[in-house]
């Protein structure tokens, strides 16, 4: 749940599924944030793929040897499975006990239902939550029937190998956090948020050739108009999962650069792509970075 939850579901597949692509092909996103005393990469990541996707591409390798510290998104091994039904319990479950059904209006209901029904989803077992939480239940089964894993993305590799390396991992914020942007969505962008989704879920094979030409010949334009085509339709969300969020972590980034320590910065690749881009922000803050080969 937490490592897509910010990634709109046209995002999630394509990111993931771009990984079909080759390991010797891909024109790994990464950045280099310069006028550093310390060394700071900023990796994009992909939070699902399939355990025939491995081994990573070596820049990724490369990037994890040198850093002293990862940093992610989110620290989820450090979630435990009380948090995480806490957290839903709190913030998924109306609080007036109204299910999916009545806090969308009828059509739009009748629309979910159809489209849910396409790509072989059962609308009726997400009636008990929010339309944000039924969205992003939506993409984690959508995912899965495409034969991906959170457990194989690169944020979960990543963190599993700094464990076992004892290397310190941190976490730009907290569950809590993650969700409260979404739970905090006015009725109707959730209503919005929710068929897009459902929308994307069922139309995104038909763009798999050209996202993987993209990200064979390093065309970030491309992935950036792939990306971000739905969520430019939703600008409360745009603005929630993405700006709001973007403008956090520069802050936090920025604080790093005095360190002395070197970081690996690993987040969702749909954050480092247009112009609210986290290197965007960066740049507005007069710091430079450098895509790396």
């Amino acid at each position: 749940m937490a490592g897509l939850t910010f990634m709109h579901i046209k995002a999630c597949l394509t990111l993931a599924l771009i990984f079909f692509v080759s390991n010797t092909a891909i024109a790994v996103p990464l950045w280099e944030i310069e006028g550093t005393s310390n060394r700071i990469l900023l990796l994009g990541s992909v939070h699902f793929l399939r355990a025939e996707d491995y081994p990573l591409p070596g820049a990724i390798t490369a990037a994890y040897q040198q850093a002293d510290v990862i940093v992610l998104e989110l620290v989820l091994d450090e979630i435990s499975l009380t948090d995480m039904l806490r957290v839903q319990q709190e913030l998924a479950v109306d609080p007036r006990g109204r299910g999916l059904s009545d806090l969308i209006d009828a059509h739009a209901y009748r629309e979910a239902q159809s489209l849910a029904s396409a790509t072989n989803i059962n609308l009726d077992m997400l009636q008990p939550f929010e339309p944000w939480f039924a969205a992003l239940q939506i993409t984690q089964l959508r995912l899965m029937q495409l034969g991906f894993d959170g457990s194989y993305g690169v944020d979960a590799t990543m963190s599993s190998k700094a464990r076992t390396d004892g290397k310190t991992i941190l976490g730009l914020e907290s569950l809590d956090e993650q969700l409260r942007a979404l739970d905090t969505l006015p009725a109707k962008a959730q209503q919005s948020f929710l068929l897009q989704t459902l929308e994307d879920a069922d139309e995104i094979s038909d763009e798999l050739e050209i996202i993987l030409a993209a990200w064979r010949q390093g065309d970030i334009n491309t992935l950036e108009n792939l990306m971000l085509e739905g969520l430019s339709e939703q600008p409360e969300v745009y603005d929630q999962l993405l700006v709001q969020r973007n403008q956090r972590w520069t802050k936090a980034i920025i604080e790093m650069m005095n360190d002395s320590q070197d970081y690996l910065i690993i987040v969702g690749a749909m954050h480092l792509v247009g112009k609210d881009s986290v290197q965007s922000m960066l740049g507005q803050a007069g710091i430079k970075t450098r895509q790396l080969d």
